[in-house]
């Protein structure tokens, strides 16, 4: 079964910057027996330290030398074995993640110490043909560009999956380097073109995601081992308070932190056992996937800033640590057998590819201080035939091997992952067309008749139980009801209990009736006004309004606003459709409702044009516009006026003309264009009301 390893964490505290606000809040102690621990100060509460244990743990007087050796030289033998490594730097911006993998030509970092290892270690395999090539890519605002190209016409790569699960860039150049002097050359032309901005924090800040990959190929007769080492600097973390980002900034800031964010779910997955794994949502956490729960040796390297400032970023850093030292990987060896493979036969079912042999390491030493790997060594085959497959499948191009012995079991029966029972065939039997198509048929049938049986009794099994819950919960209803009612018949009502609920009833019941009484007694008014205004002629009907609205202004004058409205409706029930007399019956509803003063709308000013027709109007009719004794004004009326703003129009536009003059009339006297169309009856009957409603208009105003 294959070996289990999980992700080693190495801590580094970088060294205090100049002018750079700090403390002692981040310690490294190391006891007696070797144990390395980070001991942290909360920031928001300075009597309480949080600890952190981890495999190894360096403070700012560390060495580039002492990471190497301890912690990264020993995954070169792993390299050399067939299997894929991968180390990446993780921090907060400005904590040193780019000095620890590339350092300076005085002080050299990973990388170049790793590339250097990797020749080293090719001069003592003289058995194997090795061949290193190189790969180097870039991740910015989420989109993958190759260093090792031109970086102006780059164009973005995607990345794609094979038909074995292996994850990998499409179109990413890889390039064979023969020493360490031709890799440095290719290596620094390619970080020219890496994308570095200036902050705040750092003047050259790191704005993309940096993998290196290291390939070697060792050949040896017919079988060929490929083992890896993935080298990614990761950019940090950045709070734009601090950074002071301007906008082209902001976008790239952006996508470096939504990249970690994604990060730090795919790591939370993986603890929590989750049935997905969001590694597509990123495209760093798509390539990174091998070295998180994949068949990869991982290596983290938390890079921390020692200023108060980043002391919440810290903890953020070292609680993903954490989280990461979890999870658990299934490293493989990379092995491929170069030997052609028999043709089968055109019947004989598709033979599963053979599994990869598993890395068998040391056992980790548990919180260890400089603990390191183990030199891998490959497995026996019994072994690998039982290794499972890992939790994220990426199995190298498999080969058949001729001549090689039988699968196990390959005689037996077994059952498929969709439940259809098959047999593995011998490949020098002969089948022909009909005998396949035939088993095929019968197993698909059997295949469809057992889920069919299975979902009718999943079905039959959930009714019922529906059925017994709806039992259920209706003889505890009916129960509860029964219970409910046979106490209130045997505890009776209090006596006066219902008294104010009657009492509120009665008050109701009283008001109804009033309400019903004076909608009926409005009814019989309009239809008794209805009926009265569909006798009259439109003229008739119009002057008999006007009549209504001279009287109601009168009383709205005086403050009389509920005879006011009275007349108003009357005067509505001749005019229905006129529209400011409509909202002067609504100003002086609400005025009555809310016991305010009524204050008429402002009129129009008017134009000279009906000004001098108002004039030759008075003047036609002097007995519309005398003004009675004792008013309560002493003014001259201004009921055309009122008639102007409420129902429209001018007051000489009712009047005959003849020849562009007005005729003059006097009141009670009808004048149509055509006497003939209305009976002296009704011309007779509409003259004499409105002679009556005026002459009370002027009773009115002498009281």
């Amino acid at each position: 079964m294959a070996s289990l390893q999980s992700v080693k964490i190495v801590a580094r505290l970088r060294p205090p910057i100049p002018g750079e606000l700090s403390d002692d809040g981040i310690k490294i102690i190391t006891s007696d027996d070797g144990l390395s621990a980070i001991y942290v100060n909360n920031p928001r509460d300075q009597s309480q330290v949080f600890k952190f244990p981890f495999s190894s743990c360096y403070g700012h007087d560390s060495r580039q030398e002492d990471i190497f050796e301890t912690d990264v030289k020993p995954l070169i033998d792993v390299v050399y074995s067939g299997a894929t490594a991968t180390i990446f730097a993780y921090g907060v911006t400005s904590s040193g993640k780019t000095h620890t993998m590339q350092g300076t030509r005085a002080h050299p970092g990973v990388i170049p110490r790793a590339v250097e290892a990797l020749f080293d270690h090719k001069q003592k395999m003289c058995e194997y043909d090795i061949s290193l090539s190189v790969s180097y890519m870039e991740i910015y605002r989420d989109e993958i560009y190759d260093l090792l190209v031109d970086r102006e016409t780059a164009p973005k790569l995607p990345v794609r999956e094979n038909d074995a699960g292996q994850v990998f860039v499409a179109n990413l150049s890889s390039i064979t380097v023969e020493d360490v002097t031709e890799f440095n050359q290719l290596y620094t032309t390619a970080n020219k073109q890496r994308s570095v901005g200036s902050t705040l924090l750092n003047r050259a800040s790191s704005r993309s995601h940096a993998i290196l990959t290291l390939e070697v190929r060792l050949t040896q007769q017919d079988k060929v081992l490929t083992g890896k080492i993935n080298l990614v600097d990761l950019a940090g973390s950045e709070n734009n308070k601090l950074t002071g980002n301007d906008s082209s900034r902001l976008q790239e800031s952006a996508a470096i932190n939504k990249s970690l964010s994604v990060l730090g779910q795919v790591v939370h997955a993986l603890n929590q056992g989750a049935s997905r794994i969001p590694y597509r949502n990123s495209k760093l956490t798509r390539i990174l996937q091998d070295a998180l729960g994949g068949s990869s040796v991982g290596l983290l390297i938390c890079n921390l800033a020692p200023g108060l400032k980043f002391r919440q970023d810290t903890l953020n850093t070292l609680n993903f640590a954490v989280r990461t030292r979890n999870i658990e990987n299934k490293p493989v060896i990379n092995e491929q057998d170069t030997r052609p493979a028999p043709k089968p036969h055109f019947s004989a079912p598709r033979q599963a590819p053979p599994k990869l042999t598993p890395l068998i390491m040391a056992p980790p030493i548990a919180e260890s201080s400089h603990a390191s790997f183990a030199v891998p060594r490959k497995a026996a085959s019994g072994v690998a035939s039982a290794a499972g497959p890992s939790r994220v499948p990426r199995i190298s191009a498999a080969f058949h091997m001729a001549g090689a012995a039988p699968y196990p079991n390959t005689g037996k029966r077994r059952e498929s992952g969709i439940g259809i029972v098959r047999e593995r065939y011998n490949v020098n039997k002969k089948l022909t067309d009909r005998e396949i198509d035939e088993k095929i048929s019968k197993a698909v049938e059997a295949e469809v008749e057992r889920r069919l049986k299975q979902k009718l009794e999943e079905i039959d099994r959930q009714r019922a139980a529906d059925e017994e819950e709806r039992s259920r919960k209706e003889a505890e209803t009916t129960n509860t009801t029964i219970d409910q009612t046979f106490e209130v018949s045997q505890r009776g009502l209090p006596s006066g209990l219902l008294t104010p609920l009657l009492k509120r009833h009665q008050d109701l019941d009283n008001e109804l009736r009033q309400r019903l009484q004076d909608l009926e007694r409005k009814y019989d008014r309009d239809k008794r006004d209805g009926d009265i205004a569909h006798k009259l002629s439109p003229t008739s009907r119009k002057k008999t309004g006007r009549a209504y609205v001279a009287l109601a202004r009168a009383h709205s004058e005086k403050g009389d606003l509920q005879v006011a409205l009275d007349l108003y409706r009357k005067a509505e029930t001749y005019v229905p459709d006129n529209i400011k007399l409509k909202e002067r019956i609504i100003e002086i509803e609400w005025a009555v409702a809310h016991g305010t003063e009524f204050q008429p709308s402002p009129r129009r000013p008017k134009t000279k044009r009906k000004a001098r027709r108002a004039t030759q109007a008075r003047a036609a009719r002097p007995a519309l516009n005398t003004v009675p004794e004792g008013s309560a004004n002493g003014d001259e009326s201004n009921e055309e006026e009122v008639v102007v703003s409420l129902l429209g129009g001018d007051p000489t536009d009712h009047l005959p003309q003849r020849g562009g003059k007005v005729i003059e009339a006097t009141f009670g006297l009808e004048l149509t264009n055509s006497p003939n169309k209305r009976g002296p009856g009704v011309a007779a009957y509409a003259n004499g009301e409105v002679a009556k409603l005026l002459q009370g208009s002027c009773v009115v105003g002498k009281t």
